[in-house]
């Protein structure tokens, strides 16, 4: 973790992308499943609508990762819930990635030749995600994906790389 991160500091961090997480994943569902060559068979809830639904029952971002899912999505007055799981596992700082990167770039101007180094990378973070629509405790479609970072791709470029690739994925779309 960067220095001087607080507890309170990372579980704000995993809110706001929590929320920019669902905000993304329900653009992406519509830009892919409605784009003249597909049209969604389904109905999805606003991102807005669910995050005004879980304050009104009292039910924080955090609270929602561990409910049930039958519950959720009956006060969500849905048929299905999508859940989502990202783990990241961080290797160096984004300074310290940024001075591999730029060590790189000056060892390949002064050899005047790409330079490869075995073993040695950049990358901040190996990023893990899943996706999973779930009725009735059973689960009808799942999917995954990996990606690495480093220092040159914000936390909300990943996200929407991460959302765009479920959003090719995601099942209930019919050619047009």
């Amino acid at each position: 973790m960067p220095r001087n991160f607080t507890d309170y500091d990372i579980e704000q961090m995993e809110e706001k992308e929590s929320k920019f997480f669902q905000e993304s994943l329900y653009n992406n569902f519509l830009k892919r499943g409605n784009n003249g060559k597909y049209a969604m068979s389904v109905s999805i809830q606003p991102y807005t609508n669910t995050l005004a639904m879980l304050q009104k029952n009292s039910i924080t971002i955090r609270d929602s990762w561990s409910k049930d899912d039958k519950e959720l999505a009956s006060i969500l007055g849905v048929d299905a819930v999508v859940r989502t799981s990202i783990q990241k596992e961080r290797f160096m700082s984004d300074v310290a990635s940024a001075g591999i990167d730029a060590g790189k770039k000056i060892l390949d101007a002064v050899l005047k030749k790409p330079v490869v180094l075995p073993g040695v990378t950049n990358k901040t973070n190996d990023i893990r995600a899943t996706c999973s629509i779930l009725s009735n405790g059973e689960a009808l479609w799942n999917d995954s994906y990996t990606r690495e970072s480093n220092y040159s791709f914000t936390a909300n470029e990943i996200i929407e790389q991460i959302t765009d690739n479920f959003a090719k994925h995601f099942p209930y779309k019919r050619k047009a």
